[in-house]
């Protein structure tokens, strides 16, 4: 699995049979292997996850759209390409790259849309979108405790999964509490990979969560991005 960290949210995975894009909404794109189909997922219509021009990116051995149900009813294109899926929450859809199929399992976002659940080559691959542990100190009690709730019961399916790949929110934003989703997760799953995401452009908010108490015995896990286009390489499929 190649993987090129696009910008924010936004990841380009290279298999040995397709190309996956997640939530492409700025950047430079890698090249598209000619041999190689492309499926673009998209989590919600947010405009730091989704940007139309997908519509024009045009894969040789094809292109796949797999959209959060609320993109075409927020951000409706002038047309809809073929090849089109739309996705609510806790919906299954199994898709081929060649020889190979892989299901995709949708939870129900805490934000907008719904974040991917992706098994392929016997691996699960997760991207969280903007499903993520949202308590904010301007926030209400109750709106923080119907969040905490809520994140814990959207993400209940995760719970226990050997998880390859997992692209997770790590917000600064949110002070001290940027890495309560990340960590939960980290906590409640056995991860491989975990990619932070979401985080602005700030990428010293890696190194402040690796120097914590609590996320410093994750430093295995956890891949470094120290800039846009970055690409990491795992050969432990």
């Amino acid at each position: 699995m190649k993987v090129t960290f696009i910008g924010h949210s936004s990841f380009f995975i290279e298999w040995p049979e397709c190309i996956w894009l997640f939530d492409y909404y700025e950047g430079t794109l890698p090249g598209i292997p000619e041999d190689k189909p492309l499926f673009i997922f998209v989590s919600h219509f947010h405009a730091d996850h989704f940007n139309s021009a997908i519509f024009r990116l045009q894969a040789p051995a094809g292109t796949h759209y797999i959209l959060s149900h609320d993109v075409i009813r927020h951000r409706k294109p002038k047309f809809l390409p073929e090849n089109l899926y739309t996705m609510r929450p806790d919906e299954l859809l199994t898709l081929r790259a060649g020889s190979e199929t892989f299901q995709i399992h949708t939870l129900r976002s805490t934000d907008f849309g719904v974040a991917f659940l992706i098994r392929f080559h016997e691996k699960w691959v997760y991207h969280a979108g903007d499903l993520n542990w949202w308590v904010w100190k301007e926030e209400s009690r109750q709106y923080n405790n119907n969040m905490t709730a809520n994140f814990k019961k959207y993400t209940r399916p995760l719970l226990g999964l050997d998880l390859y790949a997992a692209f997770l929110p790590l917000d600064p934003r949110q002070e001290e509490w940027y890495d309560k989703g990340m960590l939960y997760i980290l906590e409640n799953t056995r991860t491989s990979h975990a990619f932070p995401m979401h985080f602005w452009k700030d990428y010293s908010v890696t190194d402040r969560f690796l120097s914590s108490p609590q996320g410093a015995p994750y430093e295995e896990q956890i891949v470094k991005i120290n800039h846009e286009n970055e690409t990491f390489i795992f050969d432990d499929l």
